[in-house]
């Protein structure tokens, strides 16, 4: 196996905690090669490197890293099977496929090799692939503003200044090529596979990673008070009970806007530019390791909702 290690994940505490992993790993006789990051998008070239000689990459990083292994798996056809060892701040990428972050675990993860295959967000024709959550709206202002340096006090400080300075802007919502349209402001449209983003909010908490279908979910044309109670439920999912709140399902999303204002779009908090730009749900593509079911049964995830099966 290869790992693809990214030494500024968490502020630079991956590149610190490497030690003990490694030793970790040494001790248990895994056989792997390490290639470390030197900037943004590198993880999507070491992949592509390394694809036709390694068939289990592991993620040691974020995810931002997670974000950039999955883009080179999908842009060469998802020969790949992928792992993560998440050391990054949030870290919603492994919890949406509920992986835990405790080394022991995934010890046993590795030594098991279960795989489960799960869905992917194709982005712009394959310029960029997600497993988790996309959208457009204040979370991705947020996620400009704080480009660089999101530690969680500066994005915590950054939304809530949001909050007060956003206003819901125009969007354009085409799910399935017209078979629903919503058109109006939006404070936030999230295009879930996974359920969780921005470092623990349940954005899209009905979202199954491998049901074939992506779930969108509307923040409407709010105020400041309803966007900070909007902004508050975010982190249980029961933002959903919210008027002005609407969720949706499809295989395919086209967001744009009429906004004369700049409106950016964002992959897992990384930015994809301005809208518009089209999501698309690949159905059984990406391959990822599956934690054993001893520890999703310890973790109350054996059968959790985010999955249509088990295996």
């Amino acid at each position: 196996m290869k790992i693809i290690c990214n030494p500024i994940s968490f502020g630079g505490k991956a590149r610190k905690m490497w030690p003990k992993v490694v030793k970790i790993l040494k001790d248990e006789k895994f056989d792997f090669e390490v290639e470390w990051t030197k900037g943004v998008n590198d993880a999507v070239e070491i992949v592509k490197r390394s694809v036709d000689e390694h068939d289990l990459l592991i993620v040691y990083g974020g995810d931002g890293t997670v974000n950039e292994v999955v883009t080179g798996i999908g842009q060469t056809g998802f020969k790949s099977t992928m792992g993560i060892i998440p050391v990054g701040r949030g870290n919603d990428n492994a919890f949406n496929i509920r992986q835990t972050n405790i080394i022991e675990d995934i010890v046993e993860m590795l030594k098991a090799k279960e795989e489960r295959t799960i869905d992917c967000i194709e982005i712009d024709d394959g310029q960029r692939y997600c497993m988790g959550v996309a959208g457009a709206g204040i979370d991705s202002v947020v996620a400009d503003r704080t480009y660089g340096k999101k530690t969680r006090i500066v994005y915590q400080i950054a939304l809530m200044r949001s909050f007060f300075t956003y206003r819901p802007r125009h969007m354009h919502i085409d799910i399935d090529d017209g078979r629903e349209v919503i058109d109006g402001k939006s404070l936030i449209t999230s295009i879930g596979n996974g359920q969780r983003v921005g470092n623990g909010k349940f954005v899209a908490p009905n979202a199954i990673v491998d049901d074939g279908l992506l779930d969108i979910v509307v923040v409407g044309d709010t105020g400041i008070l309803d966007s900070l109670i909007t902004s508050r439920k975010l982190s249980d999912g029961s933002h959903l009970s919210h008027p002005k709140v609407h969720e949706y399902r499809g295989k395919k999303v086209v967001l744009s806007t009429e906004s004369t204002k700049r409106l950016v779009a964002h992959s897992m908090g990384e930015l994809l530019g301005p809208l518009p730009h089209t999501f698309v749900c690949k159905h059984g593509v990406l391959k990822v390791l599956k934690m054993p079911d001893k520890i999703l049964e310890r973790e109350g995830w054996l059968y959790d909702n985010t999955f249509s099966s088990k295996k």
